[in-house]
């Protein structure tokens, strides 16, 4: 998966060609994610670099904008074969440290009405849905919680996958509730940022070396760990 900010910094046609490179070495079916693509523009962007699934984010429009925005943008990808998650009530934070609580947070945001999201998966056929029920984005100075009742009416009266953004820092057991519940999509940034910038930042006070490639080793290790402990709780250990 690959943020705006990502692909603005790689490029997303470099990033696609990397990840099928990679796939091509290892035999694995690696899948290729733009995230909280902000318009249609940069969604068609997506589905030009050859991303198989893309999510467009309209969730900051009004409901029927969102709605007729994500329907036009779901029906270009199926023409080309790729996968659109829309979202429909925004999932506040950002992959970075905050001074307010979780509670705090989202006292501003509008949780997710199951009826609503049941109404908007049908009439956009979208693919995967984002909906909002409790996560945020981030590290907050509290536990994050989700809304697991709130999550068990989206799930039963949507149509489609659901997903599950702001994974960082929840707790393993709602979780793993979550993917009972039906979750199949969940977003994990943070904590491998965190990895990468406390690992790199170890190595460079401990090393003198300046070639990049012998100092990245434990940097890449220890995002490695987050992400093999990740896939144990998720329960996709051994599965492709």
């Amino acid at each position: 998966e690959a943020s705006q900010g990502e692909v603005s910094y790689i490029g997303g046609k470099n990033f696609v060609a990397i990840v099928r490179n990679a796939a091509e070495e290892t035999g694995l079916p690696i899948f290729t994610n733009l995230d909280h693509s902000p318009s249609l523009e940069a969604a068609r962007q997506g589905l030009a670099w050859g991303f198989d699934l893309v999510h467009f984010n309209g969730s900051t429009l009004g409901y029927d904008e969102n709605l007729n925005q994500t329907k036009t943008i779901v029906a270009e990808a199926h023409a080309k074969n790729v996968l659109i998650e829309a979202e429909l009530d925004t999932i506040p934070g950002g992959s970075s440290f905050h001074t307010v609580s979780a509670e705090e947070e989202l006292k501003q945001t509008k949780l997710t009405d199951p009826d609503q999201a049941a109404a908007f998966s049908e009439k956009t056929n979208t693919d995967i849905l984002a909906a909002s029920f409790g996560s945020v984005h981030g590290f907050y100075q509290t536990q994050k919680h989700i809304d697991l009742t709130r999550l068990r009416e989206i799930r039963t009266k949507t149509n489609c996958f659901l997903s599950l953004h702001g994974g960082s820092g929840m707790p393993n057991e709602q979780v793993k509730e979550a993917i009972k519940i039906g979750i199949v999509k969940i977003n994990v940034n943070s904590e491998l940022r965190l990895a990468f910038r406390k690992t790199l930042k170890e190595a460079l006070a401990d090393n003198q070396e300046l070639a990049v490639y012998k100092i990245m080793p434990p940097v890449i290790d220890a995002v490695r760990q987050v992400v093999e402990e990740k896939i144990k709780i998720f329960g996709s250990e051994g599965k492709v």
